[in-house]
């Protein structure tokens, strides 16, 4: 008489050499199965995402799936071989285990949940950057993809928590007493959570508000840079340098700041150069026009120069250039400086600033 998988299981968790055996062996056999779904499925997604751009999405998939579709297999097979072949006579560990392997299962679930919605969100980023062909609408939908892929992240994770706590007996009773001091614990948790609120709340505000942009170039605090990340509760400044000014995203939103690249990318900038009274504005303008014209970095919207200035002997002239971003406009600035001085110094040096003195002659005796 053939005994049934129900019999059989029962008959080898009963003695505990043979259901150590098989704990062991299944486990073993999970494992194996485990690599080799994740091999073909590898294969697969390897062959199709060779088929041009059509194949993106897979060769997507055989990037960020293999390591979370291993897990689960392993942790639901698991599961499974625990509950069928753990030793009766160490049944408490085998429930201890059991649970774990729950959790892990939960965990395991969460994790596959964000990384699907994380391929389709870069996958809807990846669309917006290719179809767009205006940079600045590119970088504003960047912006608010990116802070979406956080929100639902931290969804995600919270619901992943949350169910892990209702696998534990008595959790509503546990919730149940935490009401009865809701009182006194609201109060505490909102002074406590007020500046983290206050920083969320600002973050998906600036994001969705179009009053700060991944890649804008931005003035806080005398510091000048350009907007490298902005999270749920900061904004990283990369300042020109390569260091980064980490600002709450109430920063942003409380005090006033400089953003030169709001609604385009094209910026204008000064350069400040004194010479004395004398100068020859005319053959400065032309030396400054002569300069631009070889300039790569200037984008030939605009240029000019004038004495904005003059007090004490000393004329201060002001040279205008436009460029196409700031790290142009920085470039140019410095170039225009050191030619306009060097230009005065080397080829007018009696336009050069100098101090007059007025010498009386002696009194006649």
């Amino acid at each position: 008489m053939s005994m049934s998988p129900a019999d059989l299981t029962e008959t080898i968790a009963e003695s505990p050499w043979a259901a150590w055996s098989a704990l062991v062996i299944s486990a073993a056999v999970i494992l194996a199965a485990a690599f080799i779904i994740v091999w073909v499925f590898k294969l697969v997604t390897q062959r199709l995402g060779a088929r041009g751009p059509r194949g993106a999405v897979f060769a997507e998939m055989n990037k960020r799936f293999p390591q979370v579709i291993f897990w689960l297999v392993a942790v639901i097979g698991w599961k499974a071989a625990t509950v069928a072949f753990f030793p009766y006579d160490v049944a408490p560990l085998g429930e201890a285990i059991s649970y774990v392997l729950t959790l892990a299962i939960i965990a395991v679930i969460g994790w596959l949940v964000c990384v699907i919605v994380v391929l389709l969100i870069d996958g809807a980023q990846l669309r917006q950057s290719a179809t767009s062909g205006d940079q600045f609408t590119a970088r504003r939908r960047t912006t608010q993809l990116r802070m979406i892929r956080r929100l639902i992240v931290a969804i995600i994770v919270v619901l992943t928590a949350a169910a892990m706590l209702l696998t534990i007996d008595g959790a509503r009773t546990f919730g149940a007493s935490l009401f009865a001091s809701a009182g006194i614990a609201s109060i505490v948790a909102g002074l406590a959570a007020q500046s983290t609120l206050g920083n969320l709340i600002a973050g998906i505000q600036l994001a969705f508000s179009n009053a700060l942009k991944v890649g804008d170039t931005v003035e806080v605090d005398g510091q000048y840079g350009t907007v490298e990340e902005i999270t749920l509760t900061y904004v990283v400044v990369q300042i020109w340098d390569d260091r980064r000014h980490v600002l709450p995203s109430t920063y942003f939103t409380t005090t006033p700041y400089t953003n030169w690249t709001r609604n385009q990318t094209e910026v204008t900038g000064t350069v400040f150069v004194e010479a004395d009274y004398t100068v020859d504005v005319p053959a400065v303008r032309a030396e400054l026009e002569r300069m631009l014209d070889g300039m790569p970095e200037w984008d030939r919207r605009s240029w000019g120069l004038v004495v904005t200035d003059a007090t004490g002997g000393v004329a201060q002239l002001r040279a205008s250039i436009t460029a196409a971003d700031a790290d142009q406009l920085w470039t140019a600035q410095c170039k225009v400086r050191e030619g306009l001085i060097s230009f005065i110094a080397n080829s007018r040096p009696q336009e050069l600033t100098r101090s007059r003195v007025a010498i009386d002659p002696p009194a006649a005796e």
